[in-house]
């Protein structure tokens, strides 16, 4: 019978595993509140009104659902460079659907469903492509960045696809408590993937897949079928990240969102992802893309460059990297150093003898 103590420390494990070892979530959670302290001094009345927090919220989902779509793929020892053309074109193909209709509750489901389901055929091509015919992730899902954008641009003849319904639209802009909507998809999205990689048997599969494929087979875990699975997940992701974008941008449009691929993997393992596989930490994923959201506002309501932005988050990330492997390792040796250094006192020396 398990005792409340040992149900509790389960617990505490389960939160740990979902936010990362080595105390990686809480050095972004240290960078990302420096972030905000810093910018939040230089100019408060910009940088911490309730304006410029809403556009952040507003601002990170599709970075943090991308991110997580590729931090999937990656749990497996895979990639994913073809989220952002699934989003592209799982948005050109809802937008199809809503245009030709008449903005009812129906038909907006209808119109979400079908690009859901584009999202999950797309997924399920590069699982195929990973899993069945051995293709490495990194180059079958290159090639199928290019199928799918060059889809998105041929159903849409190189335009935006303008005229959606306002019913679409809108969820954009719709607020609960002052908190825009599209960011409790976003948390709910992260909580499901969390309990999802941690609670389930297709998650252990996956971590098991990622860590140690030979291990995996031989324990008669169907790898094939786990990886199509994850690329299939993987695909639902960034199809809800598109319908986020065309709903923010009230269009489609097959070159939008192409500077988020870079960014998303950069967002993944600033969060402690290993790209080798088996290790994802969900909520880091979603606290590193506050982080890059945070600097990047900060930067330009100081009038910075967009372009020396993109050099502040690379930094970033180099930083962040030298922090986990250089500089908490380092620490971490001298602490133990000086505590087996340190003379031992007299009463416990005279207890020991």
């Amino acid at each position: 019978m398990t005792t409340p103590s040992a149900g509790t420390a389960r617990s505490w494990l389960d939160i740990v595993k979902l936010l990362g070892t080595r105390g990686s979530f809480l050095r972004l959670l240290a960078v990302s509140a420096l972030i905000v302290l810093v910018f939040g001094a230089l100019n408060p009345s910009v940088y911490l009104s309730g304006s410029n927090l809403q556009y952040i919220a507003l601002a990170t989902p599709e970075l943090a659902i991308l991110s997580l779509a590729i931090a999937i793929a990656m749990l497996t020892a895979g990639i994913d460079l073809s989220v952002v053309g699934i989003a592209n074109l799982s948005a050109i193909v809802a937008a199809q659907v809503l245009v030709a209709s008449d903005g009812s509750p129906t038909w907006l489901l209808l119109g979400c469903a079908a690009g859901l389901a584009t999202a999950l055929a797309c997924g399920l091509v590069n699982g195929v492509l990973v899993a069945q015919f051995n293709v490495p992730p990194i180059l079958a899902t290159l090639g199928t960045s290019q199928l799918f954008l060059g889809l998105a641009l041929v159903i849409s003849g190189g335009t935006v696809i303008k005229g959606l319904p306002s019913s679409f639209t809108d969820l954009a802009l719709v607020t609960v408590a002052g908190i825009p909507l599209i960011f409790l998809i976003m948390l709910l999205l992260a909580g499901a993937v969390a309990v999802l990689v941690s609670r389930t048997a297709l998650g252990f599969r996956m971590r098991m897949v990622g860590a140690n494929p030979v291990a995996a087979d031989y324990s008669g875990i169907r790898r094939r079928r786990v990886l199509v699975q994850a690329y299939v997940i993987s695909g639902a992701l960034a199809g809800v990240a598109g319908l986020i974008i065309s709903a923010r941008a009230s269009g489609a449009n097959s070159q939008y969102g192409l500077s988020y691929i870079l960014l998303a993997i950069v967002v993944a393992v600033l969060a402690g992802v290993n790209p080798e596989g088996g290790y994802i930490t969900v909520f880091g994923v979603v606290i590193a893309a506050l982080a890059m959201q945070f600097l990047a506002t900060g930067l330009l309501s100081q009038g910075v460059s967009s372009h020396l932005v993109n050099v502040a988050q690379g930094m970033l990330l180099i930083m962040m990297m030298l922090l986990s492997t250089r500089i908490v390792p380092w620490w971490s040796d001298r602490r133990n150093k000086w505590r087996r250094q340190a003379p031992v006192p007299k009463d416990r020396a005279e207890v020991a003898a």
